[in-house]
């Protein structure tokens, strides 16, 4: 008969449990996670955007894309950070998860907001 003792640690998925009172003690048995059909996972993809001659990636963090961009040791340019200069302006390229383009960003850009264009400092992570 297997008798095995789990604790909490030996139950989160993925974690390797020992099998006690086993012939060998080397022997280990993987604990697997299950996997439900309805099951949504997350994937936190870089947000990549131009500036001038200049490509950026980005790690998602939540909250404005230039405060990201620059806690990351990304040099945007920027001057402002109320959306009135553009000295911040970005071409996203790939950006997963960023809110629409606020009132401040279509009255800047303009037409270009449809190209993929965004102020960093308006731009949200969301």
């Amino acid at each position: 008969m297997n008798n095995r003792v789990f604790t909490v640690g030996t139950l989160i998925p993925g974690k390797i449990a020992p099998v006690r009172n086993s012939p060998t003690s080397t022997l280990v048995e993987k604990v697997e996670p299950k996997q439900r059909s309805n099951e949504i996972k997350t994937h936190f993809e870089k947000i990549i955007v131009v500036q001038g001659s200049n490509k950026f990636e980005i790690s998602p963090s939540k909250g404005k894309l230039l405060d990201a961009a620059l806690n990351q040791g990304k040099p945007i340019n920027y001057k402002c950070r109320k959306g009135t200069c553009g000295q911040c302006t970005v071409q996203v390229q790939q950006g997963p998860g960023l809110s629409k383009p606020n009132e401040r960003e279509q009255e800047k850009l303009g037409n270009e907001v449809n190209n993929g264009y965004r102020l960093a400092c308006q731009a949200v992570i969301l």
